[in-house]
């Protein structure tokens, strides 16, 4: 194990913390057809925001529901029906925002199809909706190692963890990649490895959830790693 774990790397790891600064749009929803309209009209960085970045603004560990619009069906709309539809579709499944943009349509679309009447929000859970800038900070020392990484894993803050998880598919260009799995694939020869990190549901795990079940696959793949070249 501790060959491989003091290994040095061609390139090392910089993590980087990164914040929000929200703005909102000037536009609300009060029902779910007016949110369909808005999604229609809006940039992609708005949907970008209510899919992705809001993420970082939920203090609960626990992601019942993974998107703004779908938490808002359950909480304003009272409807875990349509709840679970929003929450069921995988957005790093799509190449693109326009194609997530048209996901989200559908499912809206064709719940409302079936509906007799048009479900509104309780007064006061309207729908305000955002776009946002992310501001990226790097850290002051990079990692060389894999022992190294995970000792900077452990350290930084959940925001270091959505940006290397969350904006690397759309920053990279290539769905299903992520910074970490990028890094150790350039590096090192852990092909397995690089395959399990690459078959996580990000999407449906919490900040918290997603650095302890990538140290376990490290610290896993570490010792099947040495038990076979022993």
């Amino acid at each position: 194990m501790s060959d491989i774990l003091q290994q040095s790397a061609r390139d090392p790891f910089w993590f980087r913390d990164c914040f929000l600064m929200r703005m909102p749009i000037g536009r609300k929803a009060s029902n779910l057809r007016e949110l369909l309209q808005i999604l229609r009209e809006a940039s992609e960085d708005v949907l970008y925001y209510h899919i992705f970045q809001s993420r970082l603004a939920l203090t609960d560990p626990e992601i019942e529901y993974p998107n703004d619009f779908a938490l808002w069906a359950a909480n304003a709309l009272q409807d875990t029906k349509l709840a679970e539809k929003l929450s069921s579709f995988d957005p790093f499944e799509y190449g693109s925002m326009s194609a997530v943009r048209e996901a989200v349509l559908e499912i809206l679309e064709e719940y409302l199809w079936d509906m007799p009447y048009v479900p509104w929000a309780r007064p006061g859970f309207e729908l305000y909706l955002c776009q946002a800038q992310t501001a990226v900070i790097q850290s002051p020392t990079p990692s060389y190692t894999l022992a190294e990484f995970c000792q900077g894993l452990q350290r930084v803050g959940l925001d270091s963890i959505y940006y290397h998880f969350f904006e690397a598919p759309w920053r990279l260009g290539v769905s299903k990649v992520d910074d970490f799995s990028f890094w150790i694939e350039y590096n090192f020869d852990l092909p397995r490895l690089v395959k399990d990190i690459r078959q996580i549901d990000v999407y449906f795990y919490s900040l918290p959830e997603l650095r302890a079940t990538l140290l376990a696959l490290i610290n896993e793949h570490m010792g099947v790693y040495c038990e076979r070249t022993a």
